[in-house]
């Protein structure tokens, strides 16, 4: 391994980053199979969508310049103009509607990124650089959910297929593809002039690393620049020298409670499910184990995502309490669960699924803990299959930023349920449906109240990423969990 990175170091330009990932994306250069980390940190280097999240997780412009409300269920977005993807594909309100079209297709809504935007009923031109979305219900989120959609060059997707598009992306981002290495998964890419969002870099390798030990000596070893680490390597990196940074992920550390399994889990009574909340120690895992860097949570939404009710404590460790109602339920004598995470994840989760493990032990509750690559987890998860009593599922906001997302996951609205509660449902629909914001604020509080009272979720903690970086990296940022690629300079490598 050490060989492989060296020739690596050796091979990079000096201002060329490299960035050592967990993994590549499993579509390679289509879009539309994944939604977020990690196939966004390769993604995000080469195409763009109509609207972005900057730093601070607000809603921005990027294709598209401005859009407001014309109907109830009619959405206007005003274009970029000027902007071409990198095969010289003019972007306009035709490649829009061919994107959409596509996702709407019955392949296309097979996709993770076709179900993200499944409400979408059709797309209208309105001149060269003005379209029209209709959704088929009113949706307050609509530009929101429009950042995951990803724009691709309608004539060469049409001519390759996303099965050949997957091999010679196109895209208009700062970036365009030299090439992707499968036999050492790697991604080279070379920087555009002509692009809209100029980088300063001439270009980025993007390299998969999946285990994180080997990520942090590469780092140590200057084999690459940038990277992903874990709560347990942040005082060593620091004492060396290296910078490390935290950014909030939009999401909160839980587990789904299987409660619509058959047959029926002992977690669909709400006794139990309140008990297990109140063994765990949250503020033990944020203060000590977290390093003060998270918040202990016992709601749908992270501190900065919308949604977020502050008057919403988060559940007390009362081990006393969860045994009583655990004897109340008629498990006086204790219970056996099974969990079932997927490998990887936030920083520090496999200690907080250790410890959480452990406080269960005090009360009782003996969980078996059983780890799964993420690529069969989520297989399994998107098919309905997981049986589990407890999995390890994010309220996961990004990349939206807002709690609608996760809270329609935990729903009657999700395709094959684990938890359903009819009485969420109408609620939920008027939230979607509300497009004054501060109204729509107090009804997604008002739905972070009912959803705490019924607890379809252990809840653990907010997440965060956690990056670390070599001197000579400047410019460094974070908008959407994603490294701001365009801001990135690298001083001179010899110089280090």
């Amino acid at each position: 391994m050490v060989l492989v990175l060296c020739a690596w170091y050796a091979a990079a330009p000096a201002d060329t980053l490299r960035f050592g990932v967990s993994n590549l994306p499993p579509t390679m250069g289509n879009p539309y199979g994944a939604n977020g980390t990690p196939s966004s940190y390769t993604w995000a280097a080469m195409f763009d969508a109509l609207t972005r999240l900057d730093a601070q997780g607000d809603l921005q412009p990027a294709l598209a310049t401005d859009w407001s409300l014309v109907d109830t269920d009619r959405w206007r977005f005003e274009l970029r103009a000027g902007v071409h993807f990198d095969n010289g594909e003019p972007f306009d309100a035709e490649a829009v509607v061919a994107v959409f079209d596509w996702l709407r297709s019955s392949a296309g809504a097979r996709t993770v990124i076709g179900n993200e935007v499944r409400h979408v009923a059709r797309v209208e031109v309105v001149d060269t650089h003005t379209v029209d979305v209709i959704t088929e219900a009113p949706d307050a989120i609509l530009p929101q959910r429009l950042s995951a959609v990803f724009m691709v060059p309608p004539r060469a997707w049409a001519e390759l297929g996303p099965d050949g598009f997957a091999r010679a992306p196109s895209g208009t981002g700062p970036f365009r593809l030299e090439r992707w290495s499968e036999s050492d998964r790697r991604v080279h890419l070379v920087a555009r002039d002509d692009g809209w969002r100029r980088p300063q870099l001439s270009g980025l390798e993007v390299i998969a690393l999946p285990d994180q030990a080997v990520r942090v000596q590469a780092l140590r070893s200057r084999e690459i620049d940038l990277t992903m680490v874990d709560i347990e390597d942040v005082d060593f990196l620091r004492a060396r020298g290296f910078h490390v940074r935290h950014s909030p992920s939009m999401q909160v550390m839980a587990l789904a409670f299987n409660v619509e399994r058959d047959p029926p889990s002992p977690v669909a009574d709400p006794r139990v499910r309140r008990a297990l909340n109140l063994a765990v120690n949250r503020e033990a895992i944020a203060g000590i184990l977290m390093q003060g860097l998270v918040e202990p949570s016992s709601q749908p939404a992270s501190r900065v995502t919308v949604g977020h009710d502050p008057e919403l404590a988060p559940f007390p460790h009362d081990p006393d309490a969860a045994r009583a109602l655990l004897a109340e339920a008629g498990h006086g004598e204790g219970l056996t669960l099974s969990i079932e995470v997927a490998g990887g994840g936030a920083p520090g989760a496999s200690q907080i699924y250790q410890v959480v493990v452990q406080d269960l032990a005090r009360v009782g509750v003996r969980a078996r803990l059983r780890v799964r690559p993420f690529s069969a987890w989520l297989r399994d998860y998107l098919a309905g299959r997981l049986r589990a009593d407890l999995f390890g599922l994010a309220w996961n906001a990004a990349p939206y930023n807002d709690v609608m997302r996760p809270m329609e996951y935990y729903s009657c609205a999700k395709r094959q349920p684990f938890y359903c509660d009819p009485e969420l449902m109408p609620l939920l629909e008027a939230a979607q449906r509300e497009m004054d914001p501060d109204r729509r604020a107090a009804l997604l509080r008002e739905l972070a109240r009912e959803i705490r009272e019924r607890v379809p979720a252990l809840f653990l903690v907010e997440q965060i990423d956690l990056f670390a970086y070599r001197d000579g990296v400047a410019g460094f940022g974070v908008a959407n969990r994603v490294p701001v690629y365009e801001q990135l300079q690298m001083v001179d490598r010899a110089a280090h």
